[in-house]
């Protein structure tokens, strides 16, 4: 089977690809910078660079194809380009989906977000939750349309499957939540809002994703998560594996929010990215907790308990600062790309 995985040369995506490799599938790349997907092509992935608006690039990609993994996006809680949101997680989608359909590729699994189950502050989100109807991020809103749009392909005939991961670390990550364990055992982060979060291991993520593809049900949703708990206890384990005698200190939302508002506005003009955001404000002051019953009982996700992924994630942070790690580091925040870019 042929295979092509946009978005393939970021975190998510790489790691995909080299699962999908396992099993001896045949593995297209498709993104817009392949620096970080040589190690891909050693193992025998076919790299295509392009981006996911040019649908000529598109169409030569899927020639051939049998099924579709889209994974690219642009991954950020704050960008000088608003409308860069919607060209790439929006636009971008309805490119590659549209390119897929007249390739009549068989089956799409696309990599959507938990941030487009809308529930309430406080209450545990499933598949079936009814959206709040506000949005706390540019990002958030432009998930929810491109999965909108995603799932509108299963009436032109395309078999589209979508899976909400919820708040992804591990081996390999650099930025966001793995970003935040490295700083924190290097002693930053002096605080940290008391963010309520689900947290998911990359490699249930990749397994989620196959096990879409094989026995997702088109038109459907999964969340594919883990265990619930709050930055402050994901960062006081990550700690005590590490042997680092540190518990964060948590700021009061209302200080966040204030500064937030203060530096958000100071960006505008300097267009430079601010410490903290008021749309990091507003996420990290709202509970995203899942059920992840559905992907459990239909695609049989097993998550990683929280101090397995964390054990796996410190040996692997230790392991790039050991002799001769530096190299595996650089190629490692190459792949981070996928976090914030498509």
């Amino acid at each position: 089977m042929t295979v092509l995985v946009t978005g393939g040369a970021g975190f998510i995506g790489s790691n995909l690809v080299l699962a999908l490799l396992a099993t001896g599938e045949e593995v297209r790349v498709f993104d817009r910078e392949m620096g970080g997907a040589l190690h891909l092509a050693r193992r025998g992935a076919e790299l295509y660079e392009g981006d996911i608006l040019d649908r000529h690039g598109l169409r030569t990609a899927l020639e051939g194809c049998d099924c579709l993994f889209h994974v690219a996006a642009l991954f950020e809680m704050w960008h000088p380009d608003r409308t860069s949101y919607y060209s790439v997680n929006v636009d971008g989608t309805r490119s590659v989906l549209e390119c897929a359909c007249d390739a009549q590729i068989g089956k799409v699994v696309y990599t959507s977000s938990a941030v487009t189950i809308g529930e309430t502050n406080g209450a545990i989100g499933d598949e079936q939750t009814v959206h709040r109807g506000y949005f706390l991020s540019e990002y958030e809103r432009s998930k929810y349309l491109a999965e909108k749009a995603a799932l509108s392909m299963c009436q032109e005939g395309l078999p589209v499957v979508v899976v909400n991961p919820t708040s992804v670390y591990g081996p390999g990550q650099t930025t966001h939540l793995t970003g935040a364990v490295i700083s924190f055992l290097d002693g930053g982060l002096p605080m940290v809002v008391d963010a309520q979060l689900n947290f998911v291991f990359v490699d249930d993520v990749v397994n989620g994703c196959l096990a879409a593809m094989e026995k997702g049900a088109s038109g459907q949703r999964y969340i594919l998560g883990g265990q619930n708990s709050s930055l402050a206890e994901f960062l006081s384990l990550a700690a005590e594996i590490a042997g680092v005698a540190r518990r964060p200190r948590q700021a009061p939302r209302s200080v966040v929010h204030a500064a937030a508002l203060i530096l958000d506005t100071i960006s505008k003009a300097t267009r430079r990215r601010p410490w903290v955001s008021m749309a990091e404000a507003r996420t990290a002051s709202h509970s995203f907790h899942f059920d992840t019953s559905k992907a459990r009982q239909e695609l049989g996700l097993k998550p990683t308990p929280l101090r397995a992924g964390l054990e796996q994630t410190v040996a692997w942070i230790h392991g790039v600062r050991a002799p001769g790690g530096a190299r595996r580091q650089e190629t490692f925040q190459r792949m981070d790309a996928d976090w914030g870019r498509s």
